[in-house]
């Protein structure tokens, strides 16, 4: 989505939204008394938030360990001569890779794959063999994970 902010962003508006990404479920009440205006004006701003298109979503974030997925890997694809499309809908029809960079360079690629164990990485890429070669970092930690843009 291209968005160019007509308006640069107030104080009242940085604070919204720091209050919003602690906690995206805050009743339009606290997030009132925090920024020290009314309901009414907290809703106002926050539809012009979204209407500008500042604030694009409210979502859950799910623990992958909680659901089984101890480990994380880093899967950079290099696409086969020909096989940049087929190998686009691949990676998008596989659930377990969980977000995916189209990337400039050497690799068309950069994608994060969860497993459950070491042993599903071999057969999950040997899917992806006949449309590109493959370079795989398991992930130890992440010191910074997705955050939002400075404000």
């Amino acid at each position: 989505m291209e968005f160019i902010l007509k308006s640069a962003l107030d104080d009242l508006d940085r604070t919204i939204l720091g209050a919003l990404v602690r906690d995206a479920r805050i009743s339009w009440k606290d997030l009132a008394a925090e920024a020290g205006v009314s309901s009414p004006t907290i809703r106002d701003r926050v539809k012009r938030l979204q209407d500008t298109g500042v604030v694009q979503n409210f979502v859950v974030e799910i623990s992958p360990a909680a659901l089984g997925y101890v480990l994380e890997a880093v899967v950079r694809f290099r696409p086969l001569p020909g096989k940049r499309h087929v190998l686009e809908q691949q990676i998008q029809d596989t659930d377990r890779i969980v977000q995916c960079d189209k990337v400039t360079g050497e690799d068309g690629f950069v994608a994060r794959v969860l497993l459950k164990e070491i042993g599903e990485l071999d057969p999950l890429l040997e899917v992806f063999g006949r449309m590109a070669t493959t370079n795989t970092s398991i992930v130890k930690s992440s010191p910074v994970r997705m955050r939002p843009p400075p404000f």
